[in-house]
């Protein structure tokens, strides 16, 4: 049963790396997940070696932790901060001496007396799976908080599946003492990764979509204060676009667009609108919205909720429905029907 598993989930994982080379030059996300379905598909292949012992050696030993690195790079590379190639030299180079430090289980673990260094070698494995697992968490957690001051229409479905992939991280390890508890030959790590992998690659195969994230333009200095009069001058520009010309309604608004418009950086304006107006680019733009949404229900009460969501520059109905919600601390059906009642 288990020669079948791990035959089954090698196979399927060399034809996955296959579809996503042919899809790698629509975006890098899909040559990073080819790589890890290789290093996946060259795992499981050990595995069934070493199950049938064809082979002694365990140079595999350890590969758990590619799986956190690599995601890690995949997270940031789908968040458009993709490390250096410097940055992925140091990601990995703690794995290495590690491994270089137990060659000799490595290569022949049957004839290998434990010592306290393959201990604290075993322990240091760990160490950087956990590491870079809380790493990835803190990534998507940082862009999922930062984009309120840079998007108006956050990305939901998007980061959800990256919560996903970390989540299963966690799960992944956590198996471990599971298959220890209940002394089960099932390698459930494994088949808990294979199945991250599967997963993750069908739904990006199907919704290539999910890979599409916003840059968020953060910078990495720090912002000398601006004078008042220029961000009292910037925040008139900002109010007569969103409320004299309703620049609003414009679905893929964002705050590099609006930037753009006004002819200065990104992070100026968000400095004028967080620092000086007290306000994120999310509710600035979205309170709009919803009020926009509320005039257009009162003189067009026939027409469909989607429809004027749409109109004012909504692009989802889970971003208008939360966003309505916030705002009018009331669903758009409710709005309506007391609209209704009152007239």
């Amino acid at each position: 049963m288990i020669t079948a598993i791990l035959l089954a989930g090698f196979i399927q994982s060399l034809v996955l790396a296959g579809f996503l080379y042919q899809k790698s030059r629509q975006h890098s996300g899909f040559w990073l997940l080819m790589v890890i379905h290789i290093v996946l598909a060259a795992d499981l292949v050990m595995l069934l070696a070493q199950e049938e012992q064809w082979i002694s050696h365990r140079i595999n030993a350890c590969w758990g932790v590619l799986y956190a690195i690599l995601f890690f790079i995949f997270i940031r590379t789908c968040l458009k901060v993709p490390p250096s190639k410097f940055h992925i030299f140091l990601y990995f180079l703690p794995w290495v001496l590690i491994n270089l430090s137990v060659t000799d289980f490595l290569f022949d673990p049957h004839s290998t007396a434990l010592t306290q260094r393959h201990i604290l070698a075993g322990y240091g494995f760990l160490v950087l799976y956990v590491v870079y697992t809380a790493a990835a968490f803190f990534t998507v957690y940082h862009y999922q908080v930062k984009q309120q001051d840079f998007l108006a229409n956050l990305s939901q479905e998007n980061l959800r599946l990256l919560w996903g992939i970390c989540i299963s991280l966690l799960l992944a390890i956590a198996t471990t003492p599971i298959q220890i508890v209940f002394d089960t030959e099932l390698p459930l790590p494994y088949l808990l990764m294979s199945l991250i992998m599967f997963g993750v690659t069908y739904l990006l195969l199907l919704n290539p979509q999910l890979l599409e994230f916003d840059k968020l333009d953060v910078p990495t200095e720090p912002i000398s204060p601006q004078l008042d009069e220029v961000n009292i001058a910037l925040e008139k520009q900002v109010l007569n676009l969103l409320d004299t010309q309703r620049m609003f309604t414009d679905p893929d608004l964002s705050l590099q667009s609006l930037a753009d418009r006004l002819n200065v950086k990104s992070y100026l304006l968000s400095q004028v609108l967080n620092q000086h107006m007290g306000v994120k680019f999310y509710e600035l733009v979205n309170r709009r919205r919803v009020n926009y949404v509320c005039e257009l229900m009162k003189n067009q009460p026939h027409k469909p909720i989607l429809d004027l969501a749409l109109e004012a520059g909504f692009n989802s109905k889970s971003t208008f429905n939360a966003a309505f919600k916030k705002y009018q601390d009331k669903t758009p059906t409710q709005f309506k029907a007391a609209l209704n009642s009152v007239n």
